[in-house]
């Protein structure tokens, strides 16, 4: 007897359709999950920025349990500048300066590192030693640098030349050198101590036009200054900063802050231009001693974001055309993160201030003894 024989089993393969239909919600589904990988990634750097702050706060209140006060601001120049043949060299310690005089006060890097940044002199505090030793106290404040002997070497480049993880955002950039040589390039910092209220503009420009009105900017908007300018040190009462302008020796203790230090900016994030890494005139000096410059300090305007943020000095003009000019020096803070950006607060906190919020709000967090009230639900 025979036994049936059985058809062979035909084995069917996608027809182009369903090959179609199965690539289409693979990718349906890849655009649903990617921006989800690349919040997920975004949240991880904020909070890698938020610890960079924290950190950095650390620093600065150790230093201040060791020296009765917070780590000054950067000067220029030297108070007691000498000449290469060891005279006095008064254009090292030209510092008084008052609107409508506008520049010409010494500028634009210390002459030893005493008056290098905040930024710089916390680094014992922040296992940073081996950098902090790599600065030469000892030389004498030789002023104008060009005529320094060749072998005068006071460590500024050697120490511009670390890479310090903390003083960076992830966000905004890894970390990198800027300079054509690699032996000479020097990095950058991410970050800027908080000095107050400023006498004038949030973009140099020369031009009352970028002067906010009371009570977020000067009464008289012709009389504006400059960052060197005695107005903006940091030290003019009601509109004191964390950070204050060292020349003279002035300081900024915690007793200083009138309004709290919980309702006072003491670092955040500096604003700048997407396409300016390492020129723009907030991020074109040495990490270290760029000076009292907006490389290391910013003030109580409104913070930008860097996608907003022109690049040149074309803002300026009328029309702006913020994409041409030259270089533009900004003064506000700012950041690549979504939404908003890290600021330090003087009690060590860490909060993620909206670029949405309100001016005056902002005003009152960047200014230390304006004596005004504070809610903690207007930032």
């Amino acid at each position: 007897m025979t036994s049936p024989t059985r058809s062979p089993r035909i084995r069917r393969a996608f027809t182009l359709i369903e090959l179609l239909v199965v690539i289409a919600i693979i990718g349906v589904l890849i655009a649903l999950l990617l921006p989800a990988v690349q919040s997920a990634r975004e949240a991880a750097r904020r909070a890698q920025c938020t610890n960079n702050l924290k950190q950095i706060g650390l620093g600065f209140m150790n230093f201040e349990s060791a020296n009765g006060h917070l780590p000054q601001g950067a000067h220029d120049g030297h108070p007691q500048a000498v000449t290469a043949s060891g005279a006095p060299s008064p254009s090292g310690y030209n510092y008084d300066e008052q609107p409508p005089s506008y520049g010409g006060t010494t500028c634009c890097n210390a002459a030893t590192p005493e008056g290098w940044n905040h930024f710089f002199h916390i680094l014992p505090f922040m296992e940073q030693q081996q950098t902090y030793d790599l600065a030469n106290f000892d030389l004498p404040p030789i002023w104008p640098t060009n005529t320094r002997p060749a072998d005068y070497n006071n460590g500024e480049n050697d120490v511009a030349r670390v890479s310090i993880a903390i003083y960076n955002c992830p966000t905004r950039r890894p970390l990198e050198r800027y300079g054509n040589d690699p032996v000479t390039a020097t990095t950058r910092n991410d970050y800027a101590g908080c000095a107050g209220f400023y006498h004038g503009e949030y973009y140099e420009c020369r031009t009352s036009v970028f002067i906010p009105p009371p009570p977020n900017g000067i009464e008289d908007p012709a009389n504006y200054a400059d960052e060197r300018a005695n107005l903006n040190h940091g030290n003019t009462g009601k509109r004191k900063g964390a950070i204050v302008w060292s020349g003279r020796g002035a300081t900024r203790k915690l007793a200083d802050f009138r309004d709290g230090t919980s309702n006072s900016i003491l670092v955040s994030e500096k604003s700048l231009p997407l396409d300016r890494f390492g020129a723009d005139g907030g991020d074109n000096e040495r990490w270290n001693n760029a000076g009292w410059d907006e490389d290391n300090i910013r003030y109580h305007f409104v913070p930008i974001p860097d996608s907003q943020a022109p690049s040149f000095n074309g803002q300026c003009s009328t029309p702006p055309s913020p994409t041409t000019g030259g270089t533009l020096w900004r003064r506000m803070f700012g950041s690549s993160h979504p939404g908003g950006l890290n600021v330090l607060l003087g009690d060590g906190s860490v909060r993620f201030v909206k670029f949405t919020i309100d001016p005056s709000a902002f005003r009152r967090l960047a200014v230390i003894d304006d004596g005004e009230p504070m809610s903690a639900d207007q930032y």
